[in-house]
């Protein structure tokens, strides 16, 4: 692992980051479980009159934190969340290129576990006549799990792009579309352009980039940009109620499915949860919506298994005996060290990260859209999560919706600082080079 030197700003992030690595499990645990925790005092209340005034003074201590978060019309910074939009995608494109800087990487080496298999996924495609490549990415490939960016990949590199440049430089286009979808997705539900604009920021250093690039998880990349975009739409199906919204809804399912199948449940299932949370008078258009979509899902999903040969959502849910079950929750606290701070060089122990994602889901009681999806996305996630082995486990962190809820926390502190506008703007300065930082020692260890 590369060290910053001694005695600059990222050395001594690089220690405290270090120091408090430990921390980061509890960090992860208080982000997945507090809705759990709050169910349990919810119900507990009814029955027990110390629990029902322990709960009641508890919630007030949180209702003085839980206020209304001023963004754009409160902080300079803010004002101009389009622009700050433009810098987070070109920040991304600048991190996508970084890692084959002649300077950082003379020879040109790959860059990324995965990469290599994608590159020969393509190389396959292009050896064989155009159907037999499309028939190729829906079963032979990865037993036809991601045929939508081989898909995607094999027709660039059928445009006389040599493969190993299609794939190799394809973070380039996938960062600036995750700031992108995450500022959409919070600016949908939320109608908030600074929130948009933070998370749009986050985003451009979030786990998704740098594990992305890290470990060359391409599909699993896009598939979070199409999941923000898909829960931006449901938003407006939400808000509008029109059944047209539906086809494009489903095609935004599909697309999901067909890219990163584990995303595309968690996904549909935080959407159905987040159904059921509705009032009344949206709550069956909703759920009968997303059931329709979970349908027609199973439906592709068995057509692409008769019709090409791949493999099965369900198929490969049955191989999952090994690493997933009571067994592994009985190690559950191992599990989480080890996926926090062993795998990938320990980029998701980001306790900054981390952290501010916990305190917004701690302390923000989500009322509007933005929080109510976050939150079924957050527990949708967590009970798995518990009965799966470290490595797992760092795939549903991964698919985790970290920009947003950082963005969240970061205001909350940022309104709580005091100082008005420089004190907020320094803070927040602060944390976006920290992340920047972290983001640009991600590249250069990958």
């Amino acid at each position: 692992m590369t060290m910053p030197c001694g005695g600059s700003f990222a050395w001594y992030q690089a220690q405290m980051f270090r120091g408090l690595a430990p921390l980061s499990p509890l960090l992860l645990f208080l982000l997945l479980y507090t809705w759990l925790a709050r169910l349990i005092l919810k119900v507990g209340r009814k029955h027990s009159t110390g629990l029902d005034k322990f709960s009641r003074t508890l919630s007030g201590k949180v209702r003085g934190l839980d206020k209304p978060i001023p963004s754009q019309a409160k902080f300079i910074l803010l004002h101009h969340p389009r622009l700050l939009l433009i810098l987070a995608m070109t920040v991304t494109v600048l991190l996508g290129l970084f890692p084959y800087w002649p300077g950082l990487n003379p020879n040109g080496n790959i860059v990324g576990t995965d990469t290599p298999v994608y590159i020969e996924w393509t190389r396959q495609m292009l050896a064989r006549p155009f159907p037999q490549a499309i028939s190729y990415a829906f079963s032979g490939a990865d037993s036809g799990f991601r045929p939508v960016p081989l898909i995607l990949f094999y027709l660039i590199a059928s445009l006389g792009v040599r493969p190993e440049q299609v794939v190799e430089f394809s973070p380039v286009i996938l960062g600036p579309l995750l700031s992108l979808s995450s500022f959409v997705f919070v600016r949908t539900g939320s109608g908030d352009n600074g929130t948009a604009a933070i998370a749009a920021l986050v985003a451009s250093f979030s786990f998704d980039v740098t594990v992305g690039i890290w470990a060359g998880y391409l599909a699993n990349w896009l598939g979070m940009i199409i999941a923000f975009f898909f829960l931006a739409a449901f938003f407006l199906f939400e808000k509008s109620k029109r059944k047209t919204i539906v086809i494009p809804l489903i095609f935004l399912s599909l697309a999901l499915l067909l890219t990163h199948p584990w995303t595309w449940a968690l996904i549909l299932t935080t959407a159905f949860f987040f159904a059921l949370t509705r009032p009344r008078i949206e709550r069956k258009l909703l759920t009968t919506s997303t059931i329709m979509m979970i349908a027609v899902g199973i439906i592709v999903d068995f057509a692409k298994n008769q019709v090409a040969g791949g493999a099965t959502l369900a198929g490969d849910l049955g191989t999952k005996g090994p690493v997933f079950g009571i067994s592994q929750l009985v190690t559950f606290w191992p599990n989480i060290s080890v996926a926090l701070n062993v795998f990938y060089d320990g980029l998701l122990g980001n306790v900054l990260l981390l952290g501010l994602s916990a305190l917004s889901f701690v302390t923000i009681r989500f009322r509007d859209k933005v929080e109510g999806m976050l939150a079924c996305w957050v527990a949708s996630a967590s009970v798995p999560f518990a009965l799966l082995n470290s490595f797992h486990q760092t795939r549903l962190i991964y698919d985790l919706p970290i920009p947003p809820l950082v963005a969240i926390g970061l205001l909350l502190i940022m309104s709580r600082a005091g100082g008005g506008n420089l004190r907020a703007s320094l803070l927040l300065l602060v944390v976006l080079l920290s992340c920047a930082n972290y983001a640009l020692e991600a590249v250069i260890q990958a």
